[in-house]
């Protein structure tokens, strides 16, 4: 992470502005909390209008983010972050993409229909790491000969922490410069961004997928079919 986060040169296809992060080399177990503190922080850069703002602690990282306080997009990253990290095996990309609705005129101006243009789409490509502590176990340890495990072990245990710990502060300390370089593109990035009207409001606004190879839309459906996501009060 030598360079941080450049996004790719700007590219704008059908006046859709899109960014890309630098990959992130995560832990299965920090992929979905990743997910949360990268998608909230893009969204709320781009929530126009009327949107209240909520200081979150993250449950894994010694950080701090801001997201919008609705319970629509709260629910919404939490089931497509919940998803994901059980359906990206060794890698994915995972795509926000910003639309407007227009309405859209139909033959002989009898109907009327709204179709969703694209403005701007964010990119996260994510590679899972193993395990440390996980990985080390499958290796077989250091493999002490007999009789020395006493003292040895808890030295063992010890190096192993620290190791988990170094990477999970190096890794919080990648997520901040992620947040920082979020906050200073969206900012500087606005001319291509269509009125407030057709943004937000009471529908959403924004859409999450990826490019993992076991993920399809169904795998959503099936979880949301199964565990309806819980609203909190916001």
């Amino acid at each position: 992470d030598a360079q941080l986060g450049t996004p790719l040169r700007a590219q704008r296809h059908m006046n859709c502005e899109q960014i890309a992060l630098e990959e992130l080399h995560v832990e299965r177990f920090q992929l979905k909390e990743v997910l949360k503190i990268l998608l909230h922080s893009i969204i709320f850069q781009r929530a126009l209008g009327e949107c209240r703002l909520r200081d979150v602690d993250s449950e894994l990282f010694d950080i701090s983010y801001v997201r919008c306080d609705s319970r629509l997009v709260e629910a919404r990253v939490e089931e497509h972050a919940e998803a994901f990290s059980s359906a990206i095996e060794r890698g994915a990309r995972v795509s926000l993409a910003f639309f407007e609705r227009r309405a859209r005129q139909a033959a002989f101006g009898l109907f009327r229909s709204e179709e969703r243009v694209v403005w701007e789409r964010w990119t996260i490509p994510l590679v899972v790491v193993p395990n440390f502590a996980q990985l080390h176990r499958h290796m077989g340890g250091a493999q002490m000969p007999p009789g020395a495990h006493g003292a040895g072990r808890s030295t063992e245990a010890d190096s192993q922490d620290e190791e988990s710990r170094r990477r999970q502060a190096s890794l919080e300390a990648v997520l901040r410069r992620r947040i920082e370089f979020i906050l200073t593109v969206a900012s500087g990035r606005r001319e291509h961004i269509p009125p407030a009207d057709g943004l937000g409001g009471e529908a959403l606004w924004f859409e999450i997928s990826t490019d993992a190879d076991s993920w399809s839309g169904l795998d959503l459906l099936k979880q949301l079919l199964s565990s309806p996501p819980q609203l909190g009060s916001g």
